[in-house]
Formats: structure tokens, sequence, C-alpha cells
């Protein structure tokens, strides 16, 4: 039997409330108390004292130190045991691991989505190209004359949107304009005709351009980037070619164009035939240069012959080539003559 039932048994055995006993033992009732609820243990002095007012044998200290179990019973396991020290570390390294990829598919532009299709691009790139009339009306690209090319009225003017993003690995400085006409391959004959600079948080850019009267040309958008990379687009641009009368069946083109060096082409309009089945030649290609679209070049100073074929049928062209601009002193001369 315990110490603690020991006591109270022999307390009221004896018909003594725990405020009687205390006092002949000269401690609080309080004390009483907790050694009947076994919260505490009494001093051998007063053990001593217990065995002789109560008239009770108490038993070994190492004996009464040891709660009794009863039979079938183990005694509790504490809760900080090493297996559930264990089993909580490795709890939050779990955690930790699923927290750190949720954090990486977070950085990198996911949520969970593994798909690699549309990765995040290191580089700028260019976001979309739109074309505005001057009522802000968006132009469309004409499907008859393939994806990327634009027909734009004669003497118009026209504003472009460019809208771009930088990259993770490099930014844009400046977006540039350059036009090329169609048929020629070299640098010679691109002019730059339009350039930005890109500030930090800036993400488009927007031009006024003056369209010529005549006008095949590639159009290259460019994005000037950090350590001197470019990111281009290029597109098709153009001015329609005059309507031809059906019932029309002769080739005609201008009688005499003057040229002059510091421009970088003229184009050469037909009627009569259709454009794409017309054959240009020039007489003399060290003065003047002429593609498949009846594109003039200046090369030198002097004169040649352009001639146009179409159907059995010759046209022919008069190119006079200057230097520097137009001459004032020749009256009546315009720089295309029929």
């Amino acid at each position: 039997m315990r110490i603690s039932e020991i006591i109270k048994q022999a307390r009221e055995g004896l018909g003594l409330t725990q405020e009687d006993l205390a006092e002949r033992l000269e401690v609080s009732r309080q004390a009483v108390s907790k050694w009947e609820l076994g919260a505490s243990v009494p001093s051998p002095e007063n053990l001593a004292l217990l065995e002789k007012v109560l008239g009770v044998s108490f038993p070994a200290p190492e004996e009464a130190a040891l709660p009794e179990q009863e039979p079938g019973t183990a005694g509790k396991v504490p809760f900080w045991n090493w297996k559930r020290v264990v089993l909580l570390v490795l709890g939050m390294l779990v955690v930790l691991a699923l927290l750190a990829n949720v954090m990486f598919m977070l950085l990198v532009g996911g949520t969970g989505d593994t798909r690699t299709d549309t990765p995040r691009p290191s580089e700028p790139y260019i976001s979309g190209v739109y074309f505005f009339n001057e009522d802000a009306g968006q132009l469309q690209h004409d499907p008859q004359a393939g994806a990327g090319w634009y027909l734009f009225a004669p003497d118009s003017r026209v504003y472009l949107l460019v809208t771009f993003e930088d990259g993770s690995e490099n930014s844009i400085n400046a977006v540039s304009l350059f036009l090329t006409p169609t048929g020629t391959e070299t640098l010679e004959y691109r002019e730059q005709i339009g350039v930005q600079a890109a500030g930090e948080g800036r993400d488009f850019a927007l031009f006024a351009w003056n369209i010529p009267e005549a006008l095949t040309a590639h159009l290259e958008i460019v994005l000037e980037c950090g350590g001197g990379d470019r990111v281009t687009e290029t597109l098709g641009v153009a001015t329609p070619y005059p309507e031809t009368p059906e019932e029309a069946e002769t080739l005609t083109i201008p009688g005499r164009v003057l040229l002059f060096m510091d421009e970088p082409y003229r184009v050469l309009r037909a009627s009569g035939a259709p454009e794409e089945e017309i054959v240009w030649t020039s007489s003399d290609p060290a003065v003047v240069e002429v593609t498949d679209i009846g594109a003039l070049f200046p090369v030198s100073p002097g004169a040649a012959a352009v001639t146009a074929e179409w159907n059995d049928q010759t046209a022919e062209c008069q190119v006079e080539v200057f230097t520097g601009t137009e001459p004032t002193d020749v009256p009546g001369v315009s720089k295309v003559v029929q």
C-alpha cells in the first residue's frame, strides 16, 4: 500500500480531520492534503511522527518511491522519447523540402505547372507591332499580299506602335526602324527612318511615319540591347500599285526619269500589264540598276535606258542620274516625266 493511502486510512480510522492531524504534527493542512493525494512524500522526521500519532508503520523509502501498478499494466511512457524526436525532425525536413520546391516554382514563373513549352525568356523580345492611321484606326496586313505585308495609302501618315519586354539576362536600350527596298540584299540601300530610347520601366515605342508616293520595301524593327545584342523582326510594307483598267492592253511606263545620287531608290510604275509578269532590264547597270519589281537604284552619274517587257510588248524609259540634289536650272523638268 502506498504511503498516501496508509495516512488517509489511518486518519479516517481515528476520526481525525486533516486539520486535526496537521495540528498534532505542527504542519499545515495543505501539507497533509498533499501527502494523502500523493503529490508529496513526508520527510523522515514527519514519517516517524505519523507512525506514533496514527499507530502505523510505513514501507522502506525505496519501496515507497516506486508507484504501485495494477497487474497487466505498464508504466506511463514519457512524451519526449527518442522516437518522437526523430519523427518530428523528419517531418520538419519534409515540410522544408516542400516549401523550397514551391518557392523555386514561383521564381521560375510556375505555379505547379511543369510544362516547358513557354519558358521565361532570358533575352528581350518584341511582343507586338501595330499600325494606326491619323484617326487612330488600326491598320491590318493585306492577306492577299502575304502574311506580314502591309499596304498603306500613298502620301499618308501612319503611326507605328512597337511593344517589347526586357529579358531576365538582358535589357533594351533603344528601338530602331530600318527600311530596305524589296529586291535588294545589300546594306547599301538600307535606311534608318526612326530611333527611340527605351528607358527603365518603358515597354513600348511610338513612331510617326510619312508614307511616300511609291513604296515597296522591308521594314526592320530592331531592339538595341545591352552588350551590342540585337533582336529583329521584319515586315513587308508597300503602297498599292495603281489600278489598271481591264480593257487596257498596252504596256506603258514613264518615258523619262531623273535620278539623283542622294536618293536611295525609285520605283517605276507600269500600266496595261500585271506587275508581277513584267521583265525589267537596264542598258547600263554601271549607271542605274533595276530590280524585278521596277525599283531603280542610282549607281553613278550618266544616262541609261530601262526596258520593261510583257507579252511581246516593250516599253522604254530614259533614266538620267545626277550628283547631289535636283538641279534648279532645268525649267519644267520634274523627277518623273511621262
